[in-house]
């Protein structure tokens, strides 16, 4: 396999989020960008976790009726996969006033720049995520998910 580090498959154009935001403007941010989880930053900037599909879904299980649906919900996708998402239909709401720093992960999972492929790969399947956030003498630079651990492997 190629030894490729972190820093040649990691995204730097990453979505985040307030942990102050409601659940609501987190599951609207997940599906306007189609992705699956985005880091969590405090007020200074500072990251404090990670909100992904599945801390919805547990908080979701454990609160019944904690997330919405506004009138004029009608589907929480494309019927075709060439449409975009109609968020405005969408209309979810944290309807318990859940924040996203109460509903995230805020045990981080992370590797150094210079982390290579097997590296990125054992953490990933050992703690059973599909992002690992990147950093540089400490600092967040970025992340690299299980998809892009796939595409470096995949390309010559």
């Amino acid at each position: 396999w190629p030894d490729v580090p972190a820093r040649k498959m990691m995204r730097t154009d990453v979505v985040t989020i307030p942990g102050s935001a409601m659940l609501g403007e987190a599951i609207q941010t997940l599906l306007e960008h189609r992705i699956t989880g985005m880091p969590v930053t405090d007020e200074g900037g500072h990251l404090v976790g990670v909100i992904s599909i599945r801390d919805v879904l547990d908080h979701i299980a454990e609160n019944p009726g904690s997330v919405l649906l506004q009138p004029g919900f009608y589907s929480l996708g494309p019927e075709d996969d060439d449409e975009d998402w109609d968020l405005e239909a969408v209309g979810l709401t944290g309807g318990d006033g859940a924040t996203v720093s109460e509903v995230m992960t805020a045990e981080i999972h992370a590797v150094d720049v210079d982390a290579g492929i097997a590296e990125i790969a054992t953490k990933l399947v050992e703690k059973r995520i599909h992002r690992l956030l990147v950093l540089e003498k400490g600092h967040y630079v970025g992340l690299v998910t299980a998809m892009d651990v796939m595409k470096a492997l995949s390309t010559d």
